[in-house]
């Protein structure tokens, strides 16, 4: 066996090595009904609870938020700096490794992560460890990544490329000594979703179901049969009116009710005595004098 198929072998088997001290925990999105637990940008996930066991005092959960094509990459950064400090290595990619705290909070600044030269992640702050332990790990508490939006500082949690596919992991970092002390899995692609261009959406009955065009004909039947009814009982209420007869009489009756047979007209310079035509006496309204009123026979005898 020559030399170089020995030191592969030693670097494969240092990765496995330290591979096997990662939490098995994965990353998760979270278990509540949410309508927007993935969008063109942004992904809510369940927060870590209880998946470092370390007691690590000052320690801090972080998240990477990486580009699925470049996952495996950056496992190789943070975790290489085992296998070339062994072999000694003094390559490029060896001096871009280190797995202390500060070298890989910055390593890929938001602002310019997901630029096409930039490295396709960014790592940000999730909180402390003392703040997620086991006794108050809840379905309800997520964390929302891209909740700061197009943010810029180096760690802010910024939105994700539009319809990208990514993936998460959490890192416990020691703050005192500025080391990686556990990370937990990568979790499984998620494919954030995709903006379409309103033109190439196909709004004709093909695209559309079987129960929509249905619930749309029976209700366009119905505006229709309502429309109509409508109209036949505006016909009906017009026509009546205009069948109806006026009432006759009505002046000639308003005259009658004057009962003044005789009265004289005040003018200014002159009094003219006026008789009423319309007055009718109560004897012409009866057919005999036995129906007569006792105060008309009265009066007639008189």
């Amino acid at each position: 066996m020559n030399t170089n198929a020995v030191i592969r072998l030693m670097s494969l088997m240092s990765m496995w090595m330290w591979t096997g001290q990662g939490q098995t925990f994965q990353p998760q999105l979270t278990p509540n009904d949410f309508q927007a637990k993935i969008t063109s940008n942004t992904v809510i996930l369940k927060q870590p609870y209880c998946i470092f066991d370390q007691t690590c005092n000052g320690c801090e959960i972080w998240l990477v938020a990486a580009l699925s094509s470049i996952k495996m990459s950056l496992e190789i950064k943070v975790r290489v700096r085992y296998i070339f400090f062994f072999l000694k290595s003094t390559t490029t990619f060896d001096a871009q490794v280190n797995s202390s705290a500060p070298y890989v909070l910055n390593l890929s600044p938001y602002p310019a992560a997901f630029n096409p030269s930039s490295r396709n992640f960014f790592v940000t702050k999730v909180g402390p460890l003392a703040s997620f332990p086991c006794s108050q790990s809840s379905n309800d508490f997520y964390f929302i990544v891209g909740a700061e939006g197009n943010c810029g500082g180096t760690n802010c949690n910024g939105i994700l490329p539009n319809g990208s596919i990514v993936s998460f992991k959490y890192l416990l970092i020691d703050v005192n000594n500025q080391t990686i002390v556990n990370m937990s899995n990568w979790s499984p692609n998620i494919t954030l979703l995709t903006f379409q261009n309103p033109q190439t959406i196909n709004d004709g009955l093909s695209a559309r179901s079987g129960a929509m065009v249905v619930i749309t004909t029976i209700l366009s039947v119905a505006a229709a049969l309502l429309l109509l009814l409508f109209f036949i009982m505006l016909c009906i209420v017009c026509c009546g009116r205009k069948e109806g007869k006026p009432i006759s009489g009505v002046s000639q009756t308003v005259m009658s009710s004057i009962r003044i047979p005789r009265y004289d007209t005040h003018l200014k310079d002159q009094v003219h005595p006026y008789d009423n035509p319309a007055y009718e006496s109560e004897v012409k309204n009866y057919s005999t004098s036995d129906t007569l009123p006792k105060s008309g026979i009265q009066t007639q005898k008189l």
